[in-house]
């Protein structure tokens, strides 16, 4: 569910004011807010510090010249100033690990996790291979599983692998990484916090944890690894989560009163969230947003309610997928319900194993509000669910993974 929602429902009950309060809202709260007049805006930061407007390095034109092809000449050099400045520098990397992948240079097999299909991750801190969903370990093999080649190697990167090029570049400066990798001990997350205030960290390596709630007067450089990679998701939410992190990571930046700079890093430098990011302009970013969602019926223009079948046997998963869909559409089409409540798939999820189960998802999109609600919940109430098949119902999901 959405906190959102429930936390309307409850305001709506107790009859109480509800307050929701973003730099970077929820395309749905936002276009609500606006339409009904409970919009209110704050233009200046608190302090009237000026924000710092990005600056988009495009890898394309930087990238061969870059240290490992990861880190670019801009930010090289930004890095070198601000730390001759005695500043701070917080560097984004959403993306765990050391590298992303693992393959063979023979087969270009990928080496999976036997219960989740998604690669494996390189971790050097405990030498092996790690599953992000399952939390499952491997060692890192001899041999291709597939074609017995040796030709085994890592590629993509993650935090582990930027904090080893950072000590390499700036042998000087003092290096943190914060991930959840590192914060399995009580307190270590306030404790390196706490140190990054204390300036007794120059560098701040993290994941997305590090975009949100940092205040620290000294940090004067933001740099972003990999801007794309937030955008090259399969779900309708991925540009509006994109945005979102660039802008709230782009704020950890001159807050204090030195003037702060923020480097964005991408491929694809033209691409409408980042120009809108760029500019610090959210309003730009919601009216081309909220083109796309109407287009296409996403929320607000709809209540997106998702069934997963999962089961441990493939064909028993999409069988049961197919036969619910099948009889959903009947009964839509017998109701008279077909225009106001449309059924995709089933189709296989984009992680479509996860924790030895298959999975398949069929997404409906209702636009009778409440009315569609319940008749696709009085409809579930009646179907019978095998007992070797798992129903999910999520409804409001935050993703479609």
């Amino acid at each position: 569910y959405d906190a959102r929602v429930v936390a309307r429902r409850l305001a709506q009950f107790h009859q109480a004011p509800l307050l929701l309060g973003s730099a970077t809202p929820d395309i749905s709260t936002y276009y609500y807010a606006s339409n009904n007049n409970n919009l209110f805006e704050m233009r200046k930061r608190f302090n009237n510090s000026p924000l710092a407007l990005p600056q988009v390095i495009n890898m394309q034109e930087y990238g061969k010249a870059s240290y490992r092809g990861i880190i670019s000449k801009p930010l090289q050099t930004e890095i070198t100033e601000t730390l001759e400045r005695g500043q701070q520098v917080i560097l984004l990397m959403n993306r765990r690990g050391y590298s992303t992948y693992t393959q063979c240079k023979a087969c270009g097999t990928v080496i999976e996790c036997p219960d989740c299909s998604i690669p494996m991750i390189w971790h050097t801190s405990i030498k092996k291979l790690k599953c992000h969903y399952c939390n499952r370990e491997m060692s890192f093999p001899d041999f291709c599983p597939q074609c017995g080649s040796d030709a085994l190697s890592t590629s993509g990167v993650g935090t582990q692998k930027i904090e080893l090029l950072i000590n390499e570049l700036y042998p000087d400066a003092r290096v943190e990484r914060i991930d959840s990798d590192i914060l399995t001990r009580k307190n270590a997350h306030i404790e390196l916090l706490n140190k990054f205030q204390n300036k007794e960290i120059d560098i701040l390596v993290g994941t997305q944890m590090i975009a949100k709630g940092l205040d620290n007067p000294n940090v004067t450089l933001v740099g972003v690894l990999s801007a794309d990679s937030g955008f090259n998701i399969p779900d309708f939410r991925a540009s509006e989560r994109g945005f979102q992190l660039l802008t709230q990571v782009a704020g950890r930046a001159g807050r204090g009163e030195f003037k702060g700079k923020v480097l964005f890093q991408t491929y694809n430098p033209d691409y409408y969230a980042f120009q809108t990011a760029k500019s610090q302009n959210y309003e730009k970013f919601f009216e081309t947003e909220i083109k796309a969602r109407q287009e296409f019926d996403y929320p607000p223009f709809s209540q997106i309610i998702r069934l997963i079948l999962s089961s441990q046997n493939n064909f028993r998963a999409e069988k049961s997928a197919m036969e619910i869909a099948l009889r959903l559409n009947t009964m839509t089409d017998k109701f008279g319900f077909t225009e106001y409540l449309e059924t995709l798939g089933p189709t296989p999820c984009v992680i479509e194993k996860l924790n030895g189960f298959y999975r398949f998802q069929i997404l409906i999109k209702n636009k009778l509000s409440q009315k569609g609600h319940d008749f696709v919940s009085k409809f579930l109430s009646k179907i019978a669910i095998p007992k070797d098949i798992r129903l999910a119902i999520d409804v409001d999901p935050l993703d479609i993974l």
